[in-house]
């Protein structure tokens, strides 16, 4: 493991900061300074002396956000030209820029993280993998005596479905002579032939569409 780098003393370390501030004359964040010094003094260690300069007014320090910008004071050097002026205030708008893009991607990150939050467990996965399978098995079973051909319907399901049967026949035969009565009553005087006006009121009998209430469709199974 490479020895730590060894960090310079409290008013070395002022003193490479100011120098640094001084030289480029721009405005800087601890982050920017931290980097374009290659590691020379650490984030917190930048942080705490850039505001130890400002709390002793030899450098400004205005906050953007989240961050603060530092820059050299003014007073004891030239003014800044209308070109230093126009890149401090786009240095000011990057960082902007920055911030905006921060929080997008904190939003898309907490977003991820509900995401993942609210998505089943290992052991939910597992145990709802377990039940389709179980189904799945059930299912195929079913399909199998299907495709063998063999005969799947039970004796009960016989029954039950003779029952239904004979219940709706015996509606269908009710409401037949209901219909029948009604209609002779109503058609009983009046002129012209039962048939047309039957046909003209769209009303087919079953002998019309070829059904026998007599005949069974399940006898020949």
């Amino acid at each position: 493991m490479a020895p730590a780098k060894k960090q310079p003393k409290a008013t070395e370390g002022e003193q490479i900061v100011l120098d640094y501030l001084r030289k480029t004359n721009r405005p800087y964040s601890a982050t920017d300074i931290t980097h374009n010094l290659h590691g020379a003094l650490t984030k917190g260690a930048i942080q705490k002396l850039l505001t130890q300069l400002q709390e002793r007014s030899e450098i400004h320090g205005k906050t953007y956000g989240k961050q603060v910008v530092y820059v050299a004071r003014q007073d004891d050097q030239e003014a800044p030209s209308p070109d230093e002026l126009a890149e401090m205030d786009q240095r000011i708008e990057e960082l902007k820029a920055q911030i905006i893009e921060q929080r997008e991607d904190n939003k898309q990150l907490n977003t991820t993280y509900q995401g993942l939050n609210s998505s089943l467990t290992n052991e939910q996965i597992q145990a709802r993998t377990a039940t389709l399978m179980e189904e799945n098995s059930g299912f195929e079973e079913r399909l199998a005596v299907l495709r063998s051909g063999e005969n799947v319907m039970s004796e009960d399901d016989k029954k039950r479905i003779d029952r239904a049967y004979d219940d709706n026949r015996k509606h269908w035969k009710r409401r037949k002579t209901m219909f029948k009565d009604i209609f002779d009553a109503i058609t009983e005087h009046m002129p012209g032939n039962r048939k047309d006006f039957m046909e003209e009121l769209g009303i087919e009998t079953d002998e019309q569409v070829g059904v026998d209430l007599k005949a069974d469709p399940l006898q020949s199974l």
